[in-house]
């Protein structure tokens, strides 16, 4: 993922990511808009110019509903080959730049970073008024998870709204999507939002997802941040 160091164990690393992207292993990527997205998104309440973070976005076509529904929206993902792929699919013309380590392309009302989402800078995330989850925190490793709650809930403003789909299979897996159970979620993210659990279900194969919407609290979020990205991962490794 975006910040995930070289090795963070749970046999995820920076290049197993590269080499999904090379082979277009991409079993992860929904060849339709998702129906918890369609379903509950109006549950936010959200004004049509609203702007959106999607992370770990890949090339996923919730990005294009989102879009539909007149949101602005914010992809990060660490594999340009995700952002060139997505971008190609979309006949309007792209502007590119770079900064900080980052490749910021700009495609009408998407602005689509490829790197490291710690490298965003944090008055660009204070803009934003929700965070469609369905992809990034089931991919990260439990070692993870926190410093990404903690970075979500220090870059976001009061009142930011965020949907969160996870996910739990009968069986652990040993690459994503990982398992996330609704206790992990309320110690990830309960001191700093207001949680509301919107739909469980348990689907045929067994996988159980949830719905959760979150709302950040005020004040400020409490906790430390690494000084760098990755500082407390590497320590995990």
């Amino acid at each position: 993922m975006m910040w995930i160091v070289e090795t963070i164990g749970e046999g995820v690393d920076r290049s197993y990511w590269e080499v999904v992207w090379r082979d277009d292993d991409l079993g992860f990527h929904q060849p339709q808009v998702n129906r918890h997205l369609q379903r509950f998104w109006s549950r936010l309440k959200l004004a049509p110019e609203s702007r959106v973070l999607v992370p770990l976005c890949g090339k996923s076509l919730d990005m294009d509903w989102l879009l539909s529904e007149g949101h602005e929206v914010i992809g990060v993902d660490l594999s340009e080959k995700a952002q060139q792929d997505y971008l190609a699919s979309h006949a309007e013309p792209v502007r590119y730049a770079e900064e900080n380590s980052l490749k910021l392309a700009w495609q009408g009302r998407l602005l689509f970073v490829a790197g490291d989402v710690f490298h965003l800078k944090q008055e660009m995330l204070r803009s934003v008024d929700a965070v469609y989850d369905r992809a990034a925190l089931v991919a990260l490793p439990k070692a993870v998870r926190q410093n990404y709650a903690l970075f979500l809930a220090q870059c976001l403003k009061p009142g930011a709204k965020m949907l969160l789909v996870t996910r739990q299979a009968p069986e652990a897996r040993q690459s994503p999507p990982f398992n996330l159970t609704a206790a992990e979620v309320d110690e990830l993210y309960g001191g700093n939002f207001r949680i509301e659990c919107l739909h469980r279900e348990e689907r045929e194969d067994g996988v159980v997802e949830e719905v959760f919407m979150l709302k950040r609290k005020a004040p400020l979020a409490a906790g430390r941040l690494p000084v760098e990205a990755g500082e407390s991962q590497q320590s995990t490794s």
